[in-house]
This record gives structure tokens, C-alpha cells and sequence, in this order.
């Protein structure tokens, strides 16, 4: 009796699996696997996909080729979601609620097509569509991109630069993807992807029309709501459907002329026009910059006058954005014109700062520690080079890919990042920092000299070092020392602004507020500064003198707080005032009132 009842109940259990089985699987001979018209690749870790026909056979040959990574990238997803929202049952219910609605609310702009081809890709792969659904959405949904992109040409042709920098999403960059859509009676396009992600952020058609994504951090008016402007189909989305519908900038033209959203900047190379353009999203208006003197390029902050001004704060005016779009400027004025691909090379590769091989973080240049994907475009030839890469990306190998045969080679080998010692104790550092102190909100007396005993096991560049032992010196009340390291900061690097804010922090920790004056206003003589270093340097040194007046009243402090407060309101008159500039500057004229 028990042997009958196994029997039926292993029938059962065989019927059911059989039941919810996949009905495809692919062909695989000489490491290619093919399924339908689709076929699937893997050359140096990187898999370059094809797909073929209407929105859901794109996504049932993509679904099923690409199931084994498909997999892999959603565990790996789970894990991310249970690193911001905690493994707590309750914290996880309320995470995937929230996840739900904000898909329901972002699907509402997004075509059918793209829908369609989700529905695919869940048929096809061993997801259902609302695990589809959400490795697909999250990148959109949790994170902001960065980014440096720009359009070179000569007389034999023209290529498209880009730099895809994206914090806290370096997970995904374990998970690069070639693929190229030939959507029935659509223009083939190549997006430069990672597994699962619908959606393009850097990609060219085959017919050699370009185009990457930027993001604008122009604030949205206080009067006015993010849906105000964004009303059409994510970006991302309109990307991939501007190359498969258009071959030249005017088309391009009309297909941004009508469409609304805010926030982005959109560079595109076109190989039928000979020319490039980026266009600036921002507030549903669409404002064109066109290539000049055979070049045009953007970091996170508008070109145009408009965009740069009346859209723009001046705290986006820093350094981030303005080294970098120096650094571009520098680069491709000195750099011979002959290979345009290796001339793009050498920009988005660079880590340069200013004079330096590099900045102390490494973040303030063109690749730098958030960039995940850096790539050229070559819009003649119909080739792309790129590499992927949790950090520096474009420092790792770069692979080539021919669109037209489909052969992939090695392009350039993995590079050395400049003081890759430094960059990799820092690394260390910061772990051991994580580790030993993780569950503490605030460090006391005890924790600051242990970091000071064992920090020289890490090696650090001394610059960096001198500037951790000066915060821990603060903590523990030694002036001495903590003056002495921040002075070493700034003799080590004399142009670097931080150096400087290094000696004011020190200096205002002991109350020794004409001497953090002093540090600040060398700074802003010697060091590499921009419009916004002014601006915050002078607000911090006139509420120094505010200060400097309780601790010891003078008429000459008050004379330097109005000179002062009326210089930052002329550094601040050309841009948009957005609501955290206010405040600074209400904060300013609050304490110029009180003497007056």
C-alpha cells in the first residue's frame, strides 16, 4: 500500500514538474547558441547576444539564450535589495510593496513593445515576469547616473566617447551584455548593456546614428512636481526607439521636439551627417547644442548659456563636473586628430586632475571610482570598443566588437591605475574601518587612537594618511598633531582645494577661527578653484567672522561679513537659486542683520 501511494505521488511530483517546465532550449554547436532566428556568443567574459523580430520574439530568444546569466544576475539582485532594506521579513514586505508600485507607476510610460518584450523574455527564461520585471526596472528605479560623453571627427570620419558612471550599481558591471535588437522593420541597433536591463544608456544603429545618456541635475522650480515635465516614456526607453527609428540629427530633431521629460543630456554621433549634437532634457524643454570645431561634449552640467545658468545652481559648478569638462577640453586639444579612436581612448581612460596623474579619491576625473562601462563608438566603421569594470572601468581591458562580421578582439590590455597601491590600500583601509566600527554611530576618544596605532599597515598615500590622522587628532583633543597633519596635507598637495579644508576644519575644531580664515582664504589664492568653491569658501569664512566676533568683538569683523555676504550674493546672481542656495545665503544675511 505504501509503494502504491510513492508511485502516485512521484507521478504527481513528475507530472507537475513536467507541467511547469520551459517548452524551448537552444541548439549550442562551436560555442554559439542559437534558438529561433536569435543567437548567443561569449568571447573574453562578455556575452554579445542577437535577436531578431517582433517585440515578444526578441524577448522569448533573448529569455531563452540568456537564461543561465539571467539567473545569476537575480540572486545577485536579492542580495542588493537585502543590503538596503535589511533580511527582516517586515522590512522586505514593505521593500517589495514599494518596488511594486513604483514598476506599476513607471510602466504606465513605457510602450507596449518594451512590455512585450518582457513577457518574452519571462516565457522564455526560468524568471516569472515579476522577477522579469523587477531586475529589469531596479538600475532605473534605486540609482542615479553620472557620466562624461562627447563626439569627435576628422576628415576620415567620426566616433562617440563614453564613460557610463553609476554609484552603488557596481554589481551589475559582472554582468556586461552585447546586444543587438533587429526589431521587425526597424533600424538594427547594438546597445552596450548588462544582463536583463531593457533599456539603453549607450548604443549605436547600424546605420551609424550614436547616442548616450548624461544626467542633468537641474532642479525642479519649488512650484512645480518631477510629473510636471515627465510625462512620455522613460528615457532609457525612448533611447533605444530614437535609433531604431532614426538615421540623422534632424530626425532626431523631431523626435525630441515633442517629447517631455527633465534631467538628461543626450549626446549623439551621426555617421550620415558627418556631425554630432547633444541636446539638453531639462523642464520638457529640448535645447540643441551642435558640434563645434569638430567636437562636442558634456559631463553633468548644460553647455548652453540657458542651461548652464538659468536651470543651474552654482553648487553644480564644482569640481566634479568642472575638472572633468576641462580635463575633455584639454585632452582633445592636445591630442593628435589622426586616430580618432585612440584619441578616444586616451579620454576615457584618463584620471587625470588638473596637473595630477590623478585625484586623492580618484572621483574627479573622467574615469574615476564610479565608472562602470567606458566605450568608443566608431560611427564609420560600424565598431564599438569597451570595457566593463566594478571601478575605473576604463582602465580594464578593452574588447572590440565589429557589428558587421561580429568579430571580437582585444582592443587594448588592462592598464595600471596611476598610484594603484594608494588606490588599493584606501580600499583595504576603508574595509578595516567598515568592519571594526559598522555598528557604532559615533566613533569615541577609544576608537580614534586605535585608528591612529594601526594605520600604518595600510599603505596610504601620505596625503590621505596625513588628512585621516588630522580627523582622529581633532577627535582626541591633540592640537599639536592634528596642526601638523594638516599642514602636511597641503604640503603635499598645494593645488588641491580639500588640502586647505583639511587646516579649516582643524582650525575651527580648536576654536582658532582667524587661523581656519587664513587656510580658506590661501586656498582660494593657490589651489584649482571653481565658481562653487568661492561661494561655500566665502559663506564658511564669514561665519568665521561671525565667531570671531562673539569670541572677540571688532568693528573690522562686521566690515568683512558685509563685503563678504555681498560678494557671495554676486557669485550666486547669475544661477538658478534653488532651494538649498537660499538657505545658505538666508543663513548669511541673518548673521549680517544681527550688527546691523
Amino acid at each position: 500500500m505504501k509503494l502504491k501511494h510513492l508511485s502516485i505521488l512521484t507521478a504527481l511530483l513528475l507530472s507537475s514538474l513536467l507541467l511547469f517546465a520551459k517548452d524551448y532550449q537552444y541548439n549550442e554547436k562551436n560555442g554559439v547558441r542559437t534558438f529561433h532566428q536569435g543567437s548567443m556568443f561569449v568571447k573574453e567574459g562578455v556575452p554579445f547576444l542577437t535577436v531578431k523580430g517582433d517585440s515578444y520574439e526578441m524577448g522569448l530568444q533573448y529569455g531563452v539564450l540568456m537564461n543561465d546569466q539571467i539567473m545569476e544576475m537575480q540572486v545577485k539582485v536579492d542580495s542588493i535589495v537585502e543590503k538596503y532594506v535589511g533580511k527582516f521579513f517586515l522590512k522586505k514586505w514593505i521593500a517589495n510593496m514599494v518596488l511594486k508600485s513604483k514598476i506599476r507607476k513607471l510602466e504606465k510610460r513605457i510602450p507596449q513593445e518594451f512590455i512585450a518584450e518582457l513577457e518574452g523574455m519571462a516565457k522564455g527564461c526560468d524568471l516569472n515576469l515579476r522577477e522579469v520585471k523587477t531586475i529589469a526596472y531596479f538600475p532605473q528605479l534605486f540609482f542615479e547616473i553620472s557620466c562624461t560623453s562627447f563626439v569627435l571627427k576628422n576628415e576620415n570620419g567620426i566616433v562617440h566617447g563614453r564613460n557610463l558612471d553609476w554609484p552603488g550599481i557596481e554589481t551589475f558591471a559582472k554582468f556586461p551584455l552585447i546586444v543587438n535588437y533587429h526589431r521587425k522593420e526597424k533600424i538594427p541597433t547594438t546597445i552596450l548593456s548588462f544582463v536583463c536591463y531593457p533599456g539603453a544608456y549607450t548604443g549605436m544603429n547600424h546605420n551609424g546614428l550614436s547616442m548616450s545618456i548624461n544626467m542633468n541635475g537641474c532642479p525642479i522650480p519649488e512650484d512645480k512636481e518631477e510629473s510636471d515635465y515627465v510625462t512620455d516614456m522613460p528615457m532609457p526607453f525612448q533611447l533605444r526607439h530614437v535609433m531604431e527609428n532614426a538615421d540623422e540629427l534632424s530626425e532626431v530633431d523631431e523626435m525630441f521636439e515633442n517629447y517631455s521629460t527633465h534631467g538628461w543630456f543626450i549626446t549623439v554621433g551621426s555617421h550620415k551627417d558627418q556631425s554630432g549634437a547633444m541636446y539638453e532634457l531639462t523642464r520638457g524643454e529640448c535645447i540643441k547644442n551642435k558640434m563645434q570645431n569638430n567636437y562636442v561634449g558634456v559631463t553633468n552640467l548644460a553647455v548652453s548659456e540657458k542651461g548652464r545658468y538659468e536651470y543651474s545652481p552654482i553648487n553644480m559648478h564644482g569640481e566634479d563636473n568642472i575638472s572633468r569638462e576641462d580635463k575633455l577640453k584639454e585632452l582633445n586639444q592636445n591630442i593628435s586628430n589622426d586616430n580618432l579612436v585612440d584619441k578616444a581612448y586616451q579620454m576615457v581612460s584618463s584620471t587625470a586632475f588638473y596637473e595630477l596623474p590623478c585625484d586623492l579619491y580618484h572621483s574627479s576625473c573622467i574615469n574615476n571610482n564610479i565608472t562602470v562601462k567606458s566605450c568608443i563608438m566608431d560611427n564609420t566603421e560600424q565598431k564599438i570598443y569597451f570595457a566593463y569594470g566594478e571601478q575605473l572601468a576604463g582602465c580594464n581591458q578593452f574588447l572590440s566588437y565589429d557589428i558587421k562580421s561580429e568579430e571580437v578582439g582585444i582592443y587594448k590590455e588592462k592598464q595600471e591605475i596611476p598610484d594603484e597601491a594608494y588606490y588599493n590600500g584606501r580600499k583595504a583601509y576603508r574595509k578595516w574601518l567598515k568592519t571594526l566600527f559598522t555598528n557604532k554611530k559615533q566613533l569615541e576618544k577609544e576608537d580614534y587612537k586605535k585608528i591612529i596605532d594601526q594605520i600604518d599597515q595600510f599603505n596610504l598615500h601620505p596625503a590621505y594618511k596625513s588628512n585621516e590622522l588630522r580627523k582622529c587628532y581633532v577627535n582626541i583633543k591633540n592640537k599639536e598633531k592634528a596642526y601638523e597633519c594638516a599642514e602636511k596635507y597641503i604640503e603635499l598637495l598645494p593645488t588641491y582645494g580639500s588640502a586647505y579644508y583639511g587646516k579649516y576644519y582643524a582650525c575651527k575644531g580648536f576654536n582658532d577661527y582667524k587661523k581656519a580664515i587664513e587656510s580658506l582664504q590661501i586656498m582660494l589664492d593657490k589651489a584649482h578653484n571653481t565658481t562653487a568653491d568661492f561661494f561655500y569658501a566665502k559663506c564658511d569664512i564669514l561665519s568665521l567672522y561671525d565667531k570671531m566676533q562673539s569670541q572677540s568683538p571688532n568693528p573690522e569683523n562686521i566690515r568683512q561679513m558685509k563685503k563678504l555676504n555681498q560678494e557671495i550674493k554676486e557669485l550666486s546672481k547669475p544661477f538658478f537659486t534653488a532651494k538649498w542656495i537660499k538657505e545658505k545665503m538666508d543663513k548669511m544675511d541673518e548673521i549680517v542683520k544681527k550688527y546691523e
